[in-house]
């Protein structure tokens, strides 16, 4: 079965600490659940630095995906970091509660940000609020650095790599003026397709999935 058809009708969380860390990771897996009649709502906890461009950036992207976009944290100086554990648990909690989610995309534990194993860990403990599927993503390469990624399963994205790649590209802020290239997101895509026998696919960390 592919993985639209497991959530057609249903609800799905895509959360990620900031604006763009969706689509970067697991943003070809958005748009092939929106193809297969799910709902998906993309959570971003905190939007730093220009609010007002990021906030327009993320609708855009979140528009070419066919999402939803809840932007958590309102005000732009304040820091995921400067939350206290159980607030920002409790933003993740109120989404949980008012979606009632079939699965949930999110952070994994070996990110090199602080803030997304933060995100990471209020995702966690959401969990036990009810029961949905909850799967981890790759770690962004905004930076050189490496750390440990392991997928246990790939979706393949070959339908939707270009609406991802737009999606992406509609982060302008996060790219030209710091002279990041958007490419090596299509490239990873490829390298997880040859994986797997596909063009291009994104690779996921199963963390709980109930199997019928």
């Amino acid at each position: 079965m592919k993985l639209a058809a497991r959530y057609t009708g249903k609800t799905v969380l895509a959360v990620g600490a900031h604006a763009d860390d969706v689509e970067l990771a697991v943003g070809g897996t958005i748009a092939s659940l929106r193809r297969g009649g799910a709902r998906v709502v993309m959570v971003v906890v905190s939007l730093p630095g220009d609010y007002k461009q990021r906030m327009a950036e993320a609708k855009e992207a979140a528009s070419i995906l066919g999402c939803e976009l809840r932007v958590l944290m309102s005000d732009a100086t304040r820091r995921i970091e400067d939350l206290k554990s159980y607030e920002l648990v409790a933003m993740i909690d109120r989404e949980v509660k008012e979606h009632q989610p079939a699965a949930m995309f999110t952070h994994g534990p070996s990110e090199f940000h602080r803030d997304h194993v933060l995100v990471h860990e209020a995702c966690v403990s959401s969990q036990r609020l009810s029961y949905f599927d909850f799967f981890t993503y790759h770690p962004n390469f905004c930076r050189p650095v490496p750390v440990p990624f392991h997928p246990r399963a790939y979706v393949d994205i070959t339908e939707t790599i270009d609406t991802k790649m737009r999606a992406i590209g509609a982060h302008q802020s996060q790219f030209k003026c710091r002279g990041l290239g958007t490419e090596i997101y299509r490239d990873i895509a490829r390298l997880n397709g040859r994986m797997v026998g596909v063009q291009y696919a994104e690779g996921l960390d199963v963390n709980r999935l109930l199997l019928a």
